[in-house]
């Protein structure tokens, strides 16, 4: 049995420590990131592959790739003001490129899914 995890935005902070973690417990990660807000030096556990999810063939390749039995979804933005200032840029990254990945899986018959969102949608802390 395969133990590949794709791991979308695994090149930011959270991506790349979950990459730790998966290694530690014997999982290959392998990194999907486009770079506009990782960094290629944080990918350390498994390999990388360049690809952005708001291109279909891109995630559609990296699943044709690896033998991938999961994934880790760390790739939306998350900014509250600057989704704001550019709605159809978050709508085109956050919502088309999970679909497209969503897609990508149903097509390479992969069905587990983890999904982290962010503290943003929580609020600011009256206390």
């Amino acid at each position: 049995m395969t133990r590949n995890i794709l791991v979308t935005g695994g090149a930011g902070y959270i991506g790349s420590h979950a990459c730790k973690e998966l290694a530690a417990r014997g999982f290959t990660p392998t990194v999907f990131d486009n770079l506009s807000r990782g960094n290629r030096d944080a990918v350390k556990w498994g390999p990388l592959r360049i690809g952005d999810l708001r291109n279909k063939e891109d995630i559609r390749r990296a699943f044709a790739d690896f033998d991938v039995c999961g994934v880790l979804h760390f790739a939306a933005y998350a900014y509250v003001e600057e989704s704001v200032v550019d709605p159809g840029r978050y709508f085109h990254n956050n919502i088309a490129g999970s679909l497209n990945l969503l897609e990508a899986m149903t097509e390479a018959g992969v069905k587990d899914l983890v999904f982290s969102s962010t503290c943003a949608v929580y609020g600011n802390s009256s206390s």
